[in-house]
């Protein structure tokens, strides 16, 4: 014993330095990166404050939700009466499943999740890790609407395209689908009643693959509630249609009413139900659209090859990493050349 003391003391300062540094310091630094089985206090990948809801990026095994996590908010009383709030997102349940790490986004609403509301100010507690994605990141939404000049700490609106000239005389597409669905009456209604279906088919499939039960039984309550729906109350797309960019804070699921879009579609073979829409633009970034059902014959109408101008559906959410688009659609018409 007595050796080994001796020839510890022997050991360099530089050396002794260096051990001190791996035993203490490294694991210092390993524990503050985001581990989505540590309960407590979260650390972030990233945030993003509103003025009535906020984003936070999570490290997730694949049973990560909302409902893992709880905030705590301090209320303040600053000198001048004013009220601040400090927010400090604690996961409660550590998340043992066993899918490939990745990342979720989860939304906030300041009201209706914690009760605050009027006059106040607040900000986030958490740590947030430094660990950059720029793919995946919800600085990509800056960037997309804003120019970052390079050396420089000023931001820029970026220019707004010119409006192409229209190829058709109606003014907003919502209006000239619901009119179609309107003369074809209870037949789309039942096409669109069991696009939804399908989607909550497909949905309740893919979370019984990953084990997540409490997922399941959600969907399949909301199946069972579109299965009691007659097809003649399934609600219609209404006349004035959101813009493509739909809000980040929309929930994943069933789309009420639905919302119509405008797209540009390659057919490069037959279409069937379940087939991923290839849209022109698409990345690796979306917009990802799955054909969860068509009007009448107009998939026998495209032919593998041709370009189409089309109307889609919006009928359900998939949930999906930050922003990027994904859904399942319903086709509901060619648009005139």
């Amino acid at each position: 014993m007595k050796g080994n003391l001796r020839q510890c003391s022997m050991l360099p300062p530089a050396v002794v330095l260096a051990l001190t540094f791996f035993f203490l310091i490294i694991p210092e630094l390993q524990a503050q990166a985001p581990d989505a089985r540590q309960v407590g206090e979260e650390v972030l990948y990233e945030a993003l404050l509103g003025a009535g809801d906020f984003l936070i990026v999570v490290p997730s095994n694949g049973c990560t939700r909302k409902e893992s996590f709880q905030v705590e908010a301090a209320r303040q009383t600053n000198p001048d009466g004013s009220i601040h709030y400090v927010l400090t997102v604690k996961r409660k349940s550590p998340d043992e499943c066993k899918m490939i790490p990745h990342k979720e986004i989860i939304h906030f609403n300041l009201e209706k999740d914690l009760g605050i509301k009027g006059k106040y100010t607040y900000s986030l507690a958490n740590r947030i890790y430094p660990a950059p994605d720029k793919e995946n990141s919800l600085y990509t939404i800056i960037e997309k609407y804003f120019t970052v000049e390079p050396g420089s700490d000023r931001i820029s609106p970026k220019p707004r395209p010119e409006p192409s000239p229209a190829r058709e005389t109606v003014s907003h597409p919502g209006a000239a689908v619901k009119e179609k669905i309107e003369e074809l009456g209870l037949q789309v209604r039942s096409e669109l009643k069991q696009a939804m279906l399908y989607a909550l088919e497909q949905e309740i499939n893919r979370y019984q693959k990953r084990g997540d039960k409490n997922k399941v039984s959600e969907l399949k309550e909301q199946q069972k509630k579109f299965r009691a729906v007659a097809e003649s109350d399934f609600p219609l797309p209404p006349e004035e249609t959101e813009p493509a960019n739909q809000s980040l804070f929309q929930p994943d699921g069933p789309i009420l009413p639905p919302q119509v879009r405008e797209a540009r579609i390659i057919v490069s073979e037959r279409l069937k139900q379940g087939a991923i829409l290839e849209v022109a633009g698409m990345t690796k970034s979306g917009p990802f659209y799955h054909l969860a059902g068509a009007r009448g014959d107009i998939l026998d109408r495209l032919k593998p090859g041709q370009t189409y101008d089309v109307n889609l559906v919006l009928i359900f959410k998939r949930e999906y990493f930050g922003p990027i688009p994904n859904y399942y659609v319903y086709l509901a018409g060619l648009k005139e050349k």
